[in-house]
């Protein structure tokens, strides 16, 4: 049943040859992208290939710094990247879904543009690069950061999350940069944390009002994952493992639902040290290997964000035509998840892939 995984990283790295075109630009699906113009588009593409490369500790500087290079030139003076191509496309769709709910707040691209600048951010640095302009438009006050928290929709713990998250993201990039001294960062760290903690409930997940098991769950590991960027323990571990463990049914397929949910119970399980439900755990785990094999193209290389099709939208832009083919962005995600994996499975093949942070 594991037997494929000897073959990832040579597939991986040979699907990624195939994706690759000039300096640093890598396809995002392996043909039907309808990026228009490279240079300035699909920025995720040579994002997700440099996290690629670090997850299977790619060294060569041939590979590397032309990745490097192009991601760097998507970033404006304000220190934020973002996709022309997708920002345009996005927008559209955004503002008219968000009219047609009534929904009158974050009409324009700020999430996104967030959002990609954080994950720029967390590929540059897994080769120790820091940009020359940081982004510092962040609230670092406790005023401003628990306005900024309250104002998020917790009933909606995904969404709501990611803006936590990205808050403890920059944080820290700002104190790594020198841009706010250690005193600043700790004060805010920790009105945002006791912020966070005030939203946890006796299940382990984060939120106010009934949301779905799938919201809790991706809510979970949005917070989870900027409790990590210090890192930072949290409460209630065990019951996050029985939340990830009952058996719940929900229409998706895409590689963001079936990663969370390995994320929360990967970090739920280092903070009790191994000490729980270690047998369901692995019946999980192997359960989701089981289930991941469909999205790996063993002659092509790499994995579709859905099963049987590449991802067709990225942050609501369309960007491939949904072949059924791999695309980059399922191929980054499945082989981050192996890579979590390692910590709660005992298979030899998944040891040397390198774990990198959300």
């Amino acid at each position: 049943m594991t037997d494929w995984l000897s073959m990832l990283k040579p597939k991986t790295l040979s699907f990624l040859e195939k994706l690759h075109e000039t300096d640093g630009y890598y396809r995002y699906s392996l043909t039907s992208d309808v990026f228009t113009n490279y240079a300035r588009s699909n920025l995720a593409g040579s994002v997700f290939a440099l996290k690629l490369f670090a997850m299977f500790g790619e060294t060569d500087p041939s590979k590397i710094q032309p990745t490097i290079d192009r991601i760097l030139s998507f970033q404006q003076s304000d220190g934020t990247f973002s996709d022309p191509f997708v920002a345009r496309r996005r927008l559209v769709r955004h503002v008219l879904s968000n009219l047609k709910r009534g929904d009158l707040h974050n009409l324009g691209n700020a999430g996104y543009i967030r959002a990609e600048t954080r994950q720029a951010y967390c590929a540059l640095l897994l080769y120790d690069v820091i940009p020359k302009h940081i982004l510092t438009d962040v609230p670092t006050t406790p005023a401003d950061i628990h306005r900024f928290l309250s104002r998020l929709d917790w009933s909606h713990p995904w969404g709501a999350g990611s803006h936590f998250s990205h808050l403890m993201f920059f944080l820290t990039l700002m104190r790594k940069a020198n841009r706010i001294d250690e005193a600043t960062y700790r004060q805010a760290r920790d009105t945002a944390v006791t912020f966070i903690a005030s939203l946890q409930h006796k299940d382990g997940a984060w939120y106010v009002g009934n949301p779905s098991h799938r919201q809790k769950i991706n809510g979970a590991m949005k917070v989870i994952s900027g409790l990590m960027v210090d890192p930072l323990p949290f409460d209630h571990p065990d019951r996050l493992i029985d939340l990830c463990l009952t058996k719940h049914t929900y229409n998706t397929d895409d590689a963001c639902d079936q990663i969370n949910q390995v994320f929360v119970l990967r970090h739920s399980n280092q903070l009790l040290d191994g000490r729980y439900r270690q047998e369901d755990l692995q019946s999980f785990c192997l359960e989701a290997l089981d289930q991941w094999r469909a999205y790996f193209y063993s002659e092509l290389g790499g994995f579709s964000f859905h099963q049987g099709r590449a991802n067709e939208r990225y942050y609501s832009a369309k960007v491939s035509l949904g072949l059924n083919e791999p695309d980059i962005h399922g191929t980054v995600m499945f082989v981050w998840g192996l890579s979590m994996l390692k910590h709660l499975l005992p298979i030899q093949a998944l040891q040397p892939l390198k774990e990198i942070p959300a």
